[in-house]
């Protein structure tokens, strides 16, 4: 068997057997009579742990082996088209696209604020050490484990947050993922003055601002008025 037959056939093994585990710990709460709004909090507590698990796995490996799989890869060189002061669109159905971006462009310590849809405790360990993630949420509370959270309704507080995050130094990074969450929860209108508003602070703060779409999902006169505000897409 040649080496990447052998790496294929292990990543299958490994994905294979991480599903059965999830499943067969849903399958034990749904047999202890807890109700299903129990089973929610602990199903979001266990996802929430996945990260810790898979360092402990990572630090096994490389006290047995010497393989350290917790070093960060050499960053990539930034997307040399992305400048500061401009507003760029990420078109795609997953948020590990633009994260990528974003640490293409934190790779040399720049400073990145990512206000994500998708749940950050994901990614967490995928961002580069700058990097701060938020979770876009209509949680009750403003904290949610380890993440800060803001609700999709308090569009001017993000804007507000943002700004002060750009004001501090040029060059820095802010990606919203989760566009078409906004427009779900709030008037279509208002919301594309919330993204023009952001982008206004990228030119003036001298930020670079990262909208993160999928297409399918939104009115193609909304991603016409979207390409319209960005400088570009990535």
């Amino acid at each position: 068997m040649s080496a990447r037959e052998d790496f294929y056939r292990g990543y299958v093994k490994g994905y294979e057997e991480g599903l059965n585990k999830a499943w067969d710990e849903l399958i034990g709460l749904t047999t202890k009579g807890f109700s299903p709004r129990e089973i929610q909090v602990m199903a979001k507590s266990k996802r929430q742990s996945i990260g810790e698990s898979v360092r402990g796995i990572k630090t096994e490996i490389r006290n047995e082996t010497g393989i350290d799989l917790l070093a960060r890869t050499a960053p990539k060189t930034p997307r040399p088209n992305v400048e500061a002061g401009n507003t760029y669109l990420i078109e795609s159905m997953y948020a590990t696209k633009a994260l990528s971006v974003v640490n293409e462009l934190t790779a040399d310590g720049t400073k990145g604020l990512c206000i994500l849809r998708s749940f950050p405790g994901n990614f967490q360990d995928g961002l580069n050490s700058s990097v701060k993630a938020v979770w876009l949420t209509k949680q009750e509370s403003s904290r949610y484990g380890n993440f800060d959270v803001v609700s999709p309704l308090d569009m001017g507080g993000i804007a507000s947050g943002t700004r002060s995050f750009m004001k501090e130094e040029e060059g820095r990074v802010v990606l919203l993922e989760g566009v078409e969450y906004l427009f779900v929860q709030n008037d279509g209108v208002g919301v594309l003055k919330f993204l023009q508003t952001l982008s206004d602070q990228a030119v003036t703060l001298k930020g670079i601002m990262l909208f993160s779409v999928y297409p399918p999902a939104l009115d193609e006169k909304v991603i016409s008025n979207l390409r319209c505000i960005a400088a570009g897409t990535l």
